[in-house]
């Protein structure tokens, strides 16, 4: 598989079929990649897993101690419980606590994160063209963020494992 990932910017009322259990979730978001409205999603192609990485503790999978950052990849909420997807979803509350947690964050301060990670397969910490790919996706996220922040808008994250 892709493996790509993608942020859908949804009405904070909208999703209840997105908690009856995963293939009503999958449903869910396959209806939403059917519209494909540009206006309300921002890919991050293979970048999602350097980005979170740089946003915990380096690790992949759930980090507590760094919320709210790592809510900006894995949310708060998963939706799916197979091995095959992932789906996590923010409230709009939680969309602005991202948000304003990622804001400040500066180009020099991810590229530290981001040299410091051990090697996964995806990068070489010397390897200039994997910072700026990944540095290239994180900052359309993050504005991406800013915006469904504004908008008072929920989040749902995805990828194909």
């Amino acid at each position: 598989m892709s493996c790509l990932g993608v942020h859908f910017s949804i009405p904070a009322d909208h999703g209840g079929p997105l908690w009856d259990g995963d293939d009503a979730a999958r449903a869910f978001v396959a209806e939403l990649e059917e519209t494909w409205d540009t206006d309300y999603l921002q890919q991050t192609d293979k970048a999602w897993d350097p980005i979170h990485r740089c946003l915990t503790d380096g690790t992949f999978g759930w980090c507590p101690e760094a919320w709210p950052l790592n809510g900006a990849i894995l949310g708060d909420d998963p939706l799916y419980t197979r091995d095959d997807y992932i789906i996590q979803h923010l409230t709009a509350t939680e969309v602005v606590e991202v948000a304003d947690a990622l804001d400040p964050l500066t180009q020099e301060w991810f590229r530290a994160r981001f040299l410091g990670l051990p090697g996964h397969g995806y990068q070489d910490a010397t390897d200039e063209d994997a910072f700026d790919y990944t540095w290239y996706w994180f900052e359309r996220m993050r504005a991406f963020f800013r915006k469904t922040a504004d908008e008072g808008r929920a989040m749902l994250f995805t990828a194909d494992q």
